[in-house]
């Protein structure tokens, strides 16, 4: 039987996402919604081709939500008597720049590589978003062992950007997302490196060759959670599936501009109707 295994397979956590939203009348609201990394970078990067998804979540979520995406969920584990990873984030500024943040993270439900379906370990696209740098390093290990020719993205987070492991992380992998204040990871070893900007765009840098991508700086933004996930799934997908890596990094930045526009990522579908022409999209 032959079995037809999407040609990226992105790695991450799965959570639930809380916003406390204050406005500039006083008031406030708070909204919550499906989050994790694996969910921000999967989600808008199924909107133009089939993509494996790899995570575990407690019994608390429905999964029904994500089946209406083009995502092969069999890698998407549900655990019992488990309690889905929760982040609490609250929203001052009205740009929605500055935020604080507090994380429930429940470390039973780490993805590591055991969690990879068997027939996914034939893709040649991995992506491994934000997780702790010595379970990123085990999993980018086992896949080189497991295939030499496969390629590699991934990406951290402030709190992991100065570790030792995070810089063997980043040493190791065929293309590095860098946010632009991560210093110490600028000079990595990956071929590609994909260096964020913000809200102004991105740097493609291969070698001594430097690309910038510009994003259209909105005043709209009601909430910049996942963004950067946002760009790194669908720039990856894109490159899955044969687009050159400036085309793939162009409509990245402009997917993950759309993306602040609205709390959560689970309408972006219908956001990028509404932008992008339906001939381009696949379903």
């Amino acid at each position: 039987m032959n079995i037809q295994i999407p040609n990226l397979i992105i790695i991450g956590d799965v959570s639930y996402d809380t916003n406390k939203f204050y406005y500039e009348d006083g008031t406030s609201e708070i909204k919550t919604n499906y989050g994790g990394s694996s969910i921000y970078a999967s989600v808008p990067a199924s909107i133009f081709f089939r993509v494996g998804l790899v995570s575990n979540a407690g019994e608390d979520i429905d999964l029904n939500k994500l089946t209406r995406f083009n995502i092969d969920l069999k890698g998407l584990h549900q655990r019992k008597n488990e309690r889905t990873t929760r982040f609490y984030n609250i929203l001052r500024t009205k740009d929605r720049q500055a935020r604080e943040t507090r994380a429930e993270y429940n470390t039973n439900l780490a993805t590591k590589f055991e969690d990879i379906p068997q027939e996914y370990l034939f893709a040649k696209y991995f992506y491994i978003a934000t997780m702790p740098p010595v379970v990123q390093l085990d999993i980018i290990r086992k896949l080189k062992e497991n295939n030499p020719r496969v390629i590699i993205g991934a990406d951290t987070i402030e709190q992991y950007a100065n570790l030792e492991e995070t810089k063997r992380v980043f040493d190791l992998v065929d293309i590095a997302f860098i946010d632009k204040e991560f210093e110490t990871l600028l000079n990595c070893n990956a071929k590609t490196k994909i260096i964020k900007l913000g809200k102004t765009g991105c740097i493609l840098q291969e070698g001594e060759k430097n690309k910038r991508i510009y994003a259209n700086v909105i005043d709209n933004v009601i909430d910049k959670t996942g963004a950067g996930d946002c760009l790194n799934g669908v720039f990856m997908n894109l490159l899955a599936n044969s687009y050159s890596k400036e085309d793939a990094l162009q409509k990245a930045v402009e997917i993950a501009t759309i993306s602040i526009k609205d709390f959560g990522i689970l309408k972006i579908k219908e956001r990028l109707r509404k932008k992008l022409d339906c001939n381009e999209l696949e379903h």
